[in-house]
């Protein structure tokens, strides 16, 4: 385990008391932890990533959440009719660049519309009857609709609307159709340490990017207010290109990813809830540059699962030095 890895775990177990007393605003848990150690690309053949070890909370409901309320809006978009949802995330994209400047929003790049991290999803149990994520509490079948909705919400409206695109352009991608869109399952059993996990994938969900292209007169704005200047620093701006003339172009992506779940009690829902892990990445299926796509994405799924095999997401490790292995069989 690394030096930040036992620095975050340690910090974790002894501030999450502190953290659920004082009540801090946004700041989620993965796990029992709400700083865990992102994950890293093995090596520098696909570009340097930034490092956001904390847990980002959203609540998804009817209820406002301060100081940032985009969970109601997504509540109403995506998920009208579902029980309320905790949405937690820690995620790493591509860095920008010294002057501010980031791929997230180049059009050329491979890191284009990307990121890749870890998820908890909790839901009551009472009302959802079911983990997020899986048709029922008795196995390991995805359902596929939960996971496309929440890919949705995530890149339209939790990291493209507080960065500061449009609500129109938002919503000429919210369709829920899943039509076009092809579920696959990769693998059924991954072993993580001694926790099961199943492997899928979504190919063409359409969603909107952050790119302002500077010849179509449009351009970002403050929807959230200081959130959206935070959120231009973490991803970097946009890096306009002649070659792309229309702003806000949305992107078709590929979404892979391992997911589980356990039950416990949730204080934040206030109730026994079923908590659903999700660690995965995502590739951009218009990019045609010169990075091999598929093995940019098993990069981020080499990284996620390497990184969830160092931290706590099994049994308790019998000591703190312990090393978890990791069996996956299938990564096509």
């Amino acid at each position: 385990m690394s030096v930040w890895s036992e620095l975050a775990e340690w910090i974790g177990r002894r501030s999450l008391a502190v953290k659920r007393i004082i009540g801090m605003p946004l700041v989620g848990e993965v796990h029992h932890r709400f700083l865990m150690e992102p994950p890293r690309l093995p090596d520098n053949r696909f570009g340097k990533t930034t490092k956001m070890p904390t847990i980002l909370e959203i609540y998804i409901s009817e209820d406002h959440q301060w100081p940032l309320d985009i969970g109601s809006k997504v509540k109403q978009i995506y998920f009208k009719d579902y029980p309320p949802i905790v949405f937690n995330v820690c995620f790493s994209c591509a860095r920008p660049s010294w002057y501010g400047v980031g791929d997230y929003g180049n059009p050329l790049s491979h890191w284009f519309n990307v990121f890749f991290g870890f998820y908890e999803i909790d839901v009551p149990k009472s009302r959802w009857k079911r983990p997020f994520g899986f048709e029922s509490a008795e196995g390991f079948e995805p359902c596929f609709d939960d996971l496309f909705r929440i890919a949705k919400s995530d890149w339209n409206y939790f990291s493209n609307n507080i960065y500061g695109v449009p609500d129109e352009a938002c919503a000429a991608c919210d369709g829920v159709s899943m039509s076009g869109v092809e579920a696959k399952m990769v693998n059924p059993s991954v072993m993580i340490g001694d926790r099961q996990f199943v492997e899928c994938r979504l190919d063409h969900p359409k969603v909107v990017s952050g790119y302002v292209s500077g010849q179509d007169g449009k351009r970002l704005l403050n929807n959230n207010g200081v959130f959206s200047p935070i959120w231009r620093t973490v991803f970097g701006r946009p890096k306009p290109s002649p070659d792309f003339p229309m702003s806000f172009v949305p992107t078709e992506m590929r979404m892979q990813i391992v997911e589980t779940y356990y039950e416990e009690y949730d204080e934040d829902l206030g109730e026994d809830a079923f908590k659903t892990l999700i660690a995965g990445g995502s590739i951009n299926l218009g990019y045609t540059g010169n990075i091999d796509n598929g093995a940019f994405l098993k990069a981020q799924m080499d990284a996620v699962i390497c990184s969830m095999a160092k931290q706590p997401f099994g049994k308790k490790k019998t000591g703190k030095a312990a090393m978890w292995k990791t069996q996956r069989n299938s990564t096509s």
